[in-house]
């Protein structure tokens, strides 16, 4: 995952809205978002059986996590970052045999982002309204389409276009500006390798209960549908 966009509201009746992008090699085999893991929502990482995001119901909440900026030097194997948003945090032992990172959890009443990025492990709790996290940190960058959306009604089951509004054409383009100025969706080779953005997510967890809305083609022409939850149908 390597961008997440956040409204934090708590009190109200969606206190959390998760716009979220993947990009990756485009090669690495995936599987889609299901309960690949019991009470777990989220897509599947075919090479480290691990996630970008999940989801869970019950909590209720969302992890995402973010490759850290800059990358760390080669070390041997670490285990994969796709672990970290499945379940409690490890101690802060563990987490620095991993690469740099950042892991967002999100719940009605708290937002918590931990960040390692090689010399040292920081725990930050946001503050109520609009961040932008990418790999450089959070609030590096600025987002105006964030900025002037409006606050969606995303109970489950309407299309995902009627539920989310102006929340979709978030993730239809657009540019960052700030400290890591780039296009919110990037497509590019890298080493020989097609490298951009494959998949997007949008979430939202209120009274009205949490709903999952995802794409395997992000963009203008982008073809959303809903994760079922349970509860949600």
């Amino acid at each position: 995952m390597c961008t997440v966009l956040l409204r934090f509201n708590p009190g109200s009746p969606w206190p959390v809205l998760l716009a979220a992008v993947r990009d990756e090699y485009l090669a690495r085999p995936w599987e889609p978002p299901a309960e690949h893991w019991p009470g777990r929502f989220g897509g599947r990482d075919s090479t480290g059986g691990g996630t970008w995001l999940a989801v869970d119901p019950a909590r209720p909440g969302v992890n995402a996590v973010l490759n850290g900026f800059p990358p760390l030097p080669s070390q041997g194997d670490r285990p994969t970052r796709g672990a970290l948003p499945l379940g409690t945090v490890p101690d802060d032992e563990v987490l620095r045999t991993f690469d740099a990172f950042h892991l967002v959890r999100a719940e009605p009443t708290e937002v918590e982002v931990i960040s390692w990025n090689g010399g040292s492990i920081e725990r930050r709790l946001l503050e109520p309204g609009d961040h932008v996290i990418v790999n450089q940190g959070i609030d590096v960058n600025d987002f105006a389409p964030l900025r002037l959306a409006a606050t969606p009604n995303p109970k489950p089951g309407p299309a995902t276009a009627d539920a989310w509004g102006d929340w979709v054409g978030l993730l239809a383009g657009g540019e960052f500006t700030g400290a890591a100025e780039r296009p919110i969706l990037v497509r590019r080779e890298v080493d020989g390798l097609e490298y951009g953005s494959g998949s997007a997510a949008l979430i939202a967890i209120g009274e009205p209960g949490v709903r999952y809305d995802f794409t395997a083609n992000p963009g203008p022409s982008a073809v959303w549908r809903e994760i079922p939850l349970p509860g949600s149908l």
